[in-house]
């Protein structure tokens, strides 16, 4: 069966029946690009267990889904003694398979499908086929144990950076995630996560402090007590000292289940800036200026998210851009339609 993506709602289940795909006796979902190999990934199977248990708590998913995509991470660990995700598996012969080189983690996914089964465990408990608030607490710990850096209380790219001389200093800024990181605390009452939450939020303080208009880079370097913005090509691309595909995700990740008083002073500044724009583009360097002329969903989604905590204060900004996230059609572009349905999700669960 075909899919006419502009006929399609951004709804849970259109975004499921996309890019859920079933496997052996679990679920994962597809990142790769339609027509060509199919690919897991550790952040995109965060994302769809945030996703559907959002969704379950409105009755829109259920357990049985979420367990899917929780088996499909099951059998996808580093090791039996690693409980992170090995970051990316690739269809080959009909079968998933990480090869030695992606048998490593990226920090943002372990983070999101931890935070997924402390939720699932507080909508289901732990009692059942799955005990979620072990299995959150074996990652959790993991989390620790393979990707804190000691030396700056920031938390690696992946365990791979700990060893690799060249990037045991970069941090992605789409990382820095207090509210996760003082649940983690709570739930946890390991004092490194309260370090993590504290040093987040004065690093995200200084890079808003430090642009004009709040906008965050992708990647910085934290060494020695600086906070030093990664430059052009240092990991990923030309965008990685710029407001572009990782730091895009703050504006949710600074709303999301938190009404910190501090994150919507950060969220505040950016919010200012984007509600002065005529139309939302993709990437911006960190003076404002428009980098491409084409909107993404994958930046509008998660500023729409901000903008709807805040609407007692962006009251027009945030009903145009609830609206336009609400009836914009699915692209088929697995990483702006997932930023899209969780918003919505995020929006739903708000009422």
């Amino acid at each position: 069966m075909t899919f006419d993506c502009r006929k399609i709602n951004p709804t849970y289940e259109a975004w499921q029946e996309l890019y859920v795909v079933k496997y052996h006796d679990g679920a994962y979902v597809n990142s790769g690009i339609s027509n060509q190999k199919k690919i897991a990934i550790s952040e995109a199977q965060g994302y769809g267990m945030l996703i559907t248990v959002l969704a379950a708590s409105k009755q829109e998913a259920n357990q049985k889904k979420f367990d899917a995509l929780l088996d499909y991470y099951n059998q996808h660990t580093i090791s039996d003694i690693n409980h992170l995700m090995a970051w990316k598996q690739v269809c080959t012969s009909g079968e998933m398979l990480t090869d030695a080189a992606n048998n490593t983690n990226a920090t943002d996914g372990d983070l999101d499908i931890a935070y997924a089964l402390l939720k699932a465990d507080k909508l289901w408990g732990s009692q059942g086929d799955h005990n979620y608030r072990g299995i959150a607490n074996d990652l959790m710990r993991d989390l620790l144990n393979y990707n804190y850096n000691v030396h700056n209380q920031s938390l690696y790219l992946g365990d791979w950076a700990k060893n690799d001389k060249r990037y045991q200093y970069l941090v992605r800024t789409s990382d820095l995630i207090p509210m996760y990181f003082k649940v983690f605390f709570e739930k946890s009452h390991d004092k490194r996560w309260l370090s993590l939450y504290n040093q987040s939020i004065n690093t995200l303080k200084i890079l808003s402090d430090r642009s004009t208009v709040g906008l965050f880079p992708d990647f910085v370097w934290i060494k020695n007590g600086q906070i030093i913005n990664a430059e052009p090509n240092t990991l990923e691309s030309a965008n990685d000292g710029v407001y572009g595909w990782n730091a895009n995700r703050i504006p949710f990740r600074l709303a999301y289940d938190t009404d910190d008083s501090e994150l919507r002073k950060i969220n505040n500044k950016l919010l200012q800036f984007f509600e002065q724009r005529h139309r939302l583009t993709a990437v911006y360097d960190l003076s404002g200026k428009p980098l491409n002329d084409y909107t993404s969903m994958s930046f509008t989604a998660p500023i729409a998210v901000a903008a709807n905590q805040q609407k007692n204060v962006f009251n027009t900004f945030a009903e145009k851009i609830v609206q336009q996230v609400k009836t914009t059609s699915l692209t088929g572009n697995y990483y702006a339609d997932t930023l899209q349905t969780l918003a919505m999700l995020i929006f739903d669960n708000a009422q």
